[in-house]
């Protein structure tokens, strides 16, 4: 085992290295010393992206029809082929084959949010929210790398927001946060920017100061949402405080149609006219 481990951390160098074919030889090498199908399809996978780093389409797309005609009550199959068509941009080809996949396979969480980050991309936000509600309607699912239901409550929440369907990301986000520890969650920010939206500013303060709290750098985009807050809860020193300091980062300031109402007192006061670098969008 630990002459196979050794092969794969090799190859995993070689690969970083852009040596393809040296990279391809020893995954090839690595093969006979496990039996395991998940490890020999990302091993086989491995050994495709190789292939197409070095420019043989023909024999990448030959391994990666291999990975799925050997292994086709594995999911794991058709998450790395579908990977391969999204980066060829087959994207109608893709979406057909993971639709199949969650039905063959319905507690497997990963091509699910394969999926729904698909037509995503595609614009197809509605249908990708049906495919996270229906991956939340499975009484079981495997964890995919590393992500599990909090996930996808707050990728649900996000797809929600961009509909502007605030209600229901709202919800949504805040289900996540009931899954995990304060500190862990990563989404406070977008949490606010609903409560914002709900007319709940005091909590939408108090989520932008969590989120704060717990990053490590303070981006311009966050010190605006706790300037609106600020402004809506009637702080105006506070809220322009944040605007100088978020100005101060770029010597600019980028403020979006949304903002307007919020700093409706801000442009009264002439706040603004002390600051010569800022771009409005357009309405």
């Amino acid at each position: 085992m630990s002459s196979f481990f050794s092969l794969i951390r090799e190859a995993k160098l070689l690969e970083e290295e852009k040596e393809f074919t040296r990279a391809f030889n020893v995954y090839a090498e690595s093969e006979s010393h496990t039996t395991d199908e998940s490890t020999l399809i990302k091993i086989k996978a491995k050994k495709a992206w190789c292939l197409y780093a070095v420019g043989n389409p023909r024999e990448t797309e030959s391994l990666f029809q291999d990975i799925i005609q050997n292994y086709p009550s594995h999911p794991l199959s058709i998450t790395v082929y579908s990977r391969y068509l999204i980066k060829l941009k087959k994207f109608k080809s893709a979406k057909v084959l993971l639709q199949k996949s969650v039905l063959q396979f319905p507690s497997y969480l990963e091509n699910y949010l394969l999926l729904a980050s698909l037509l995503k991309d595609m614009e197809r936000s509605e249908e990708a929210i049906e495919v996270l509600k229906k991956a939340l309607s499975q009484e079981h699912l495997s964890n995919g790398r590393g992500i599990d239901r909090k996930d996808i409550w707050a990728e649900l929440g996000s797809l929600y927001f961009s509909r502007g369907d605030f209600n229901s990301a709202l919800v949504s986000l805040k289900k996540s946060l009931k899954m995990v520890e304060p500190e862990e969650f990563l989404h406070y920010d977008l949490l606010a920017l609903c409560y914002l939206e709900a007319e709940d500013p005091e909590n939408a303060l108090t989520s932008i100061r969590t989120h704060i709290q717990y990053c490590k750098e303070i981006d311009p985009e966050t010190l605006i949402i706790l300037a609106r807050a600020h402004c809506r809860v009637g702080k105006l020193e506070e809220a322009a405080n944040n605007l100088i300091q978020a100005y101060s980062i770029e010597d600019s300031l980028y403020l979006k149609a949304a903002d307007f109402i919020d700093f409706a007192p801000l442009l009264r006061n002439g706040f603004f006219t002390t600051l010569e670098n800022i771009e409005w969008e357009e309405p």
